[in-house]
């Protein structure tokens, strides 16, 4: 849902990072719009089901703290449900390396979950195993990445599209300036 409102609002062909593409999803449907898409992730399996979903698309085993791609790179950033993994002492820096490989007027999409602190979480998802999780309130997403240099131009929070009641997301849309 959010990947076809974003790419609407992408230049035609526009080279796309997503950022923890995971099994490469929300790469394909990108990929099959007509960008250019180009995945990164830190789990090995994750980017090899990735290159296998979508063979012409490019994937790396790769850290978005330590971001390889020349500077001003890309038109646009999809970060959907990745900095949540992170600790928000981490967010800034996340933001300031992302704006540096995205082109001036790019667009970038951060979706996290709602909510406040940051905690150890075992769920249906990651099958009993543990992950680390930062909740946000939307106000203080917004203020990370106007701080990082973004302009924020769209956000809200929104409802979880697999039907989980007891989730929100904060959904920002942000312009390099």
């Amino acid at each position: 849902m959010w990947a076809d409102k974003f790419a609407r609002i992408l230049p035609k062909g526009a080279r796309i990072l997503d950022v923890g593409c995971a099994g490469g999803r929300d790469s394909q449907k990108f990929f099959k719009l007509g960008f250019e898409v180009t995945g990164i992730d830190v789990i090995d399996l994750f980017v090899s089901e990735a290159q296998k979903f979508t063979p012409k698309a490019k994937f790396y085993k790769m850290d978005l703290r330590e971001l390889k791609f020349p500077a001003n790179y890309f038109d646009a950033i999809w970060a959907n449900t990745v900095l949540l993994h992170f600790p928000k002492t981490d967010i800034l820096s996340i933001l300031k390396k992302l704006k540096k490989v995205l082109k001036k007027g790019g667009k970038m999409h951060i979706a996290v979950k709602y909510g406040r602190g940051e905690k150890w979480v075992a769920d249906k998802l990651s099958e009993g195993q543990k992950r680390f999780f930062s909740y946000f309130a939307k106000k203080e997403l917004e203020n990370y990445i106007k701080s990082a240099g973004f302009k924020v131009v769209f956000s809200q929070i929104d409802k979880d599209c697999a039907g989980r009641e007891e989730l929100k997301w904060v959904v920002v849309w942000a312009q390099k300036i």
